[in-house]
């Protein structure tokens, strides 16, 4: 009987055990956007990644379209433990630490190539790992495109063909700032609504990432693009730091592998959208105004004073970045 005992005894441990190896623990990751933006492949990618990695006892429950919360409201629910992996725009972040507003100094960087080694270098990755202060863990950093002028009407080549536009930007201090530094004015309208604003002459301009300007038809109510680089549009990904400690090693080291393989794909991906949409857009009639290095320096000269005014940490990056570029 006694023998018995143990036989039950041990059986019940094993089939509690068993229960506990094979249970799979789930992660939410609400995000903003419609499945064929490259934010939401990426997303996708990293929830295959995560499953094939963790033997399918780590799962990614992906929720789009602002499903859970809204892309303003993704870092409170991630830090207050109401979801568990966001991946917000960078200036997002500009609320808990303004050195991410590095990324939307107009005319800073040289092309994409050079803001997107400044995002996934050093700068980003400190950045990054700083998020560790408000229970969040910084995990990684994706790419989207880089942001430009888009007008209709004359082309934009020189700082004072700017002069009287209504610009669309997306909401940043120095963004607005630069529009205003130029002679136009800055309009905050919903990324929705924009093509009927500039259809309807509400506004005759916008500074948008080349991605979205060709995924939302833009080129339809647009004539031109000017290459002059206004911001990096990227996005930072965090987990809930609770949640993360709560992960076994085996699911932490399942995660950042996979997070490896999607920053690879997305770096790829980004560059090569990019081309793509701007060939979209040549294609549908939008012509490029290219800016040779005596008016880019026009434009910089105006955009001081938008460098000048702001903190001293970003002052210190724009500083650091200006010198290790030659400007």
């Amino acid at each position: 009987m006694k023998t018995l005992r143990y036989f039950v005894a041990a059986l019940g441990s094993l089939l509690v055990s068993g229960a506990m190896a094979s249970e799979v623990v789930a992660l939410k990751f609400p995000h903003d956007l419609p499945e064929n933006t490259i934010k939401a492949r990426t997303i996708k990618l990293f929830a295959e990644k995560v499953d094939e990695y963790s033997n399918g006892t780590l799962r990614i429950d992906v929720y789009p379209g602002a499903q859970l919360v809204s892309s303003k409201d993704e870092i409170r629910a991630a830090i207050r433990g109401q979801v568990d992996i966001v991946a917000p725009l960078t200036s997002y972040y500009v609320p808990l630490d303004d050195r991410w507003e590095i990324f939307n100094q107009p005319g800073l960087f040289n092309s994409f190539e050079h803001s997107i080694k400044v995002f996934e270098g050093e700068i980003g990755q400190t950045l990054l790992k700083d998020l560790d202060q408000f229970k969040v863990r910084g995990i990684g950093l994706w790419n989207d495109g880089p942001g430009y002028i888009y007008t209709s009407g004359d082309p934009v080549v020189k700082p004072e063909d700017m002069a009287g536009r209504k610009i669309r930007v997306t909401p940043s201090a120095p963004l607005e700032e630069g529009v205003r530094v130029v002679g136009a004015s800055p309009v905050s309208i919903q990324a929705p609504d924009v093509y009927l604003a500039l259809q309807q002459g509400l506004v005759n301009g916008a500074i948008t990432t080349v991605t979205l300007a060709a995924s939302a038809r833009w080129y339809e109510v647009l004539t031109g693009m000017t290459r002059v680089l206004q911001q990096h549009g990227g996005y930072a990904v965090v987990i809930n730091q609770a949640r993360w400690d709560k992960l076994s090693e085996d699911h932490r080291n399942a995660l950042m592998k996979a997070m490896a393989d999607a920053q690879k794909w997305n770096h790829d991906v980004s560059v090569s959208n990019s081309a793509a949409a701007e060939k979209t857009l040549v294609d549908n009639g939008v012509e490029i105004q290219e800016v040779d290095g005596q008016v880019l320096a026009q434009w910089r000269d105006k955009y001081k004073s938008v460098y000048e005014s702001q903190s001293e940490p970003v002052r210190k990056l724009i500083a650091e970045i200006q010198s290790a570029a030659g400007q």
